[in-house]
């Protein structure tokens, strides 16, 4: 994950409009929204009535996409499916960007999450008042009575940041937990391995061949040829270190961020858009009820 804790770096601002800053994750998001496009396009294109291979996999999608959006807001919403779609993997793809290296979470910049959010507020807003009239909309809001209606305008405004800031917490949150972890892991390799250089060569060739001996002795069980690998591998870049072809790498942060990915990036990013989309049919579809309770 590839996260500044300082926030996007800007590239350049269009002078337009008191100025119009592009940054990291105006690019994040843009390169994201592309490739959205281009899938639905390639994916999309020669269907057949009897699907097999990809398409069979791009229809499975599909369906779990309206199924799911059908058992949350009823089946008189289904045509909401494509939109919850788009929510569900702009979120997940925009979490995924930032494994690139190179290119930041968009999901991890709060402006990114907080436009969806505002989004979704308006959206079950215009619904509200086409089906209520506006007097009628405004109306609800001294409902169950007249010194409630305080409460009831801050619960609406609050409704787009609160959903803003769970998906933005949990994504920026990760990312700033595994630089600080891939910080310490380096600090603790300069500190290690400079220690073992500092005694000399040989206590790195030392090492290797307690490594070999406790791999020899111990062969049959897990638990001491993973120690005899680690024994090994510490006695070898301590050699290495020594002999100052290891200076400046952080070996001991190897596989850390990758295996802190798999749920900072992967697991969480996905629970996160999986939790947004739900959230988004919630609050949608009870501005959209079912036409025939409604005239009941």
């Amino acid at each position: 994950m590839s996260l500044n804790v300082d926030g996007a770096f800007i590239y350049f601002t269009i002078p337009i409009f008191g100025g119009i800053p592009i940054t990291q994750t105006t690019v994040s998001f843009f390169i994201v929204a592309l490739c959205l496009i281009i899938a639905s396009v390639m994916l999309g294109r020669n269907l057949k009535k009897r699907p097999t291979g990809v398409q069979v996999l791009v229809e499975k999608g599909v369906s779990m996409i309206y199924n799911l959006t059908t058992s949350v807001m009823g089946e008189h919403n289904a045509n909401w499916a494509p939109f919850m779609g788009t929510i569900f993997l702009s979120s997940i793809c925009g979490s995924l960007i930032g494994l690139t290296g190179f290119l930041r979470s968009a999901t991890a910049d709060l402006s990114c999450v907080l436009v969806w959010s505002v989004m979704v507020s308006v959206i079950i807003w215009y619904n509200n008042i086409k089906h209520l009239g506006f007097f009628g909309w405004l109306k609800g809001f001294t409902q169950p009575m007249a010194v409630m209606t305080p409460m009831n305008v801050v619960s609406e405004i609050a409704q787009p940041f609160s959903m803003a800031f769970r998906h933005f917490g949990n994504v920026a949150g990760g990312g700033v937990i595994s630089s600080i972890i891939y910080t310490a892991f380096g600090m603790l390799s300069a500190t290690v391995l400079n220690l073992i250089a500092s005694v000399g060569w040989l206590t790195g060739a030392g090492l290797m061949v307690l490594g070999v001996g406790i791999f020899i002795l111990g062969r049959k069980r897990l638990r001491y040829q993973i120690l005899s690998f680690l024994t090994f591998a510490l006695g070898l870049c301590g050699l290495l270190q020594a002999l100052n072809l290891l200076s400046g790498v952080p070996v001991l942060a190897f596989g850390i961020p990758a295996v802190l990915s798999c749920y900072f990036d992967l697991f969480s990013g996905f629970i996160q858009a999986l939790v947004f989309t739900l959230l988004t049919m919630v609050y949608i579809s009870g501005s959209l009820p079912d036409p025939a309770e409604a005239e009941s």
